[in-house]
This record gives structure tokens, sequence and C-alpha cells, in this order.
């Protein structure tokens, strides 16, 4: 496992900010992979009478991390902007299931750092979306 202490970093993020409004939850990693969850919840949903969650949240899931994934492979925190996410969805998170995102850092070069990742509801053979990001490391 890396040098980033990715459990200090989720007991602080799991009090503050987006993390703590939508709901994130770190489930476990590797040394360039993150596993996170979302679990459904009414204010999640786009449409009341679907029970479907929103995408944006999703996005957010899968955002957060892919961009830990990125400094777990790295061993330490680094400053990083997301340049590109992509999420093709291939279904939507129906009423109650808990959206599982894994992410994992493919490579890094000096400025960039390339992730790809699943979502999904507890079935990774089952997918909800499939995803592929871009992110910039500051610094040189």
């Amino acid at each position: 496992m890396s040098g980033f202490d990715i459990a200090s970093f989720f007991e602080m993020a799991r009090h503050v900010g987006h993390a703590k409004a939508i709901g994130l939850q770190f489930r476990a990693a590797g040394d360039d992979w993150v596993e996170m969850a979302l679990p459904w919840r009414p204010e999640l949903v786009a449409f009341s009478s679907s029970g479907i969650m929103a995408s944006g949240p999703i996005v957010s899931l899968v955002d957060t991390c892919s961009g830990v994934s990125v400094w777990t492979a790295l061993g330490a925190y680094r400053p990083s902007v997301t340049l590109d996410l992509r999420l093709d969805y291939l279904r939507p998170a129906v009423r109650g299931e808990t959206v599982v995102a894994r992410c994992h850092c493919t490579s890094i070069t000096r400025q960039i750092a390339f992730v790809s990742g699943v979502a999904h509801g507890g079935d990774p053979d089952r997918p909800i979306a499939r995803s592929a990001g871009t992110f910039m490391l500051d610094g040189v």
C-alpha cells in the first residue's frame, strides 16, 4: 500500500463539504485503486416518482474515487484537477441501490494521471456506468 494515508483522509472528508453532503463512503483501497460507495437516499433522486438516482451524485462519486486513486498511486497527496471525466451509463441506479465505484489509476506522467473505473450496484458484472478520466497534477 502507498504512503498516502487514505483512512485519515476519509475520516476528515466524511465530516465536511461535498462528501458529507451526498454521503460518500470509503470501502477499500490498494496501491493504485480505490473503492467508494454512495448509498441511495431520496434527496439524491432526480424524479421522486421514479426512484432513480440522479446522475450528478454518481458523477461526484466517480470523480472523487478517481482522484483519490491518483493519490494512492502517487503515494502522497498532490493537488490535482479533473481535466476530463467520461461516464458511459449502462443502466440506472434504482431505488434502494447503493452505488459502488472502483477506480484504478492506470498511468501517471509528469503532469497527467489516467484513471478508469466502474460503478455498479453490488455486482461488478452488472455495471451502472464505466468511466475514463484524466487529471492534471500540480507542480513538476
